[in-house]
């Protein structure tokens, strides 16, 4: 591989994990992103049918919905409605602000706008620490999507001294008005509008879309879950699909009887990686054992089956268990919330019923060396 390859992959991936990037935040792989951008825009245009934007200072990835959908899964715990909402007013208030504001102006802007009447929404009350609470991370989460930057000390912290009133403005942040009037664009908006069914690509490349999607957006791509005009394109393309994969990512593409997963070469490249050494992990990792030595993959479990196999965790691994999982259904939650993120334990559509996918298998008879010290498994990716 030479070094210009090496280099759109590092550009590509690191799109796929921040989709706003700029020269601030990321400071060594924004000069690649730029000098890169057409072939970069080519592959996401060409082969995912996402939009790719890159200014003077800021590179934006927009993941346009085809037939209605956007494949890329939701965040881990997303942000709540409320914050999401309380996010949207920020940015609309902060459009009207000096370059430079604050949490509390930012604040004062919001209660006000959320106050009008043809904007029908609960008002932000910030003399309520729950919504003050909320609204601090509404403005991270402006942060995160680089429609603010922070001039000084901006930490979890500081935002707590706001929400309980032991700081009077919060934090300093400089207004990005490119990248906030970038937070949705007219392609964004008109699929948004449409629902994403505004004719989209024609038939085969949306066929070739929708697999590429998955293959680099999920974290196991089972052929049943393929439409058949996906399946029909994945056999007479298989080859080029291999060598897309690779070329974009240098990620190996696993094959297995089930279906196929795309491997990070490294656990940063994923969202959520596991399992990682913390108790949750830990947990969720044994919950799992326990259901597919009990069951099988591709069997169905039920929500007693999942208490069960949670208690026996619990009990089993004592001196592992955190404050936080030691009492309660906290196992059972903590294992249904991060197995179903990573589509190893699949809602059938039926209350406290769900599938272990094939996938699961691949997490059988995990080896304990340390507990919470380290942990090891046949197959681990």
């Amino acid at each position: 591989m030479n070094r210009n390859e090496a280099e759109r992959q590092r550009a590509f991936t690191a799109l796929l994990r921040s989709p706003v990037l700029d020269r601030h935040t990321h400071p060594e792989v924004w000069p690649l992103v730029r000098v890169h951008r057409g072939k970069l825009g080519e592959w996401f245009a060409q082969r995912l049918g996402y939009r790719l934007v890159v200014t003077d200072s800021a590179a934006r990835l927009f993941r346009l919905p085809v037939d209605g959908a956007v494949v890329a899964p939701r965040r881990f715990r997303p942000p709540t409605r409320r914050v999401l909402v309380l996010a949207i007013l920020a940015a609309a208030a902060a459009e009207d602000t000096e370059d430079i504001t604050t949490t509390q102006d930012l604040s004062d802007r919001v209660r006000v706008l959320s106050t009008h009447e043809d904007v029908e929404l609960a008002p932000y009350d910030p003399d309520r620490f729950a919504e003050r609470t909320l609204f601090v991370k509404a403005v991270h989460l402006l942060v995160s999507v680089g429609a603010l930057r922070p001039t000084g000390r901006d930490d979890e912290e500081q935002r707590e001294g706001w929400a309980h009133r032991r700081d009077a403005i919060g934090g300093a942040y400089e207004v990005r008005r490119e990248l906030l009037l970038r937070l949705v664009d007219p392609a964004s908006l008109r699929a948004a509008l449409t629902g994403g069914h505004d004719g989209g690509p024609p038939h085969e490349a949306a066929a070739r879309i929708g697999l590429m999607r998955k293959l680099v957006e999920l974290p196991v791509v089972l052929y049943e879950d393929l439409t058949d005009a996906e399946r029909i394109y994945l056999t007479g393309q298989r080859h080029r699909v291999l060598t897309w994969c690779a070329e974009m990512t240098g990620w190996v593409v696993e094959q297995r009887a089930e279906g196929m997963a795309l491997i990070a070469a490294d656990e940063a490249d994923t969202d959520l990686p596991f399992p990682r050494v913390r108790a949750a992990d830990f947990a969720a990792l044994m919950a799992l054992d326990k259901l597919v030595r009990t069951h099988g993959a591709g069997s169905l479990v039920t929500a007693d089956d999942l208490g069960s196999a949670a208690l026996e965790v619990r009990e089993r691994y004592v001196k592992a268990m955190t404050n936080d999982l030691s009492s309660g259904e906290a196992v059972e939650s903590a294992a249904r919330d991060l197995l179903g993120a990573l589509d190893l334990l699949r809602p059938t559509g039926e209350p406290d019923r769900w599938r272990l996918t094939a996938a699961a298998a691949r997490y059988r008879d995990p080896r304990v060396v340390a507990v919470n010290a380290k942990l090891n498994e046949e197959g681990e990716g």
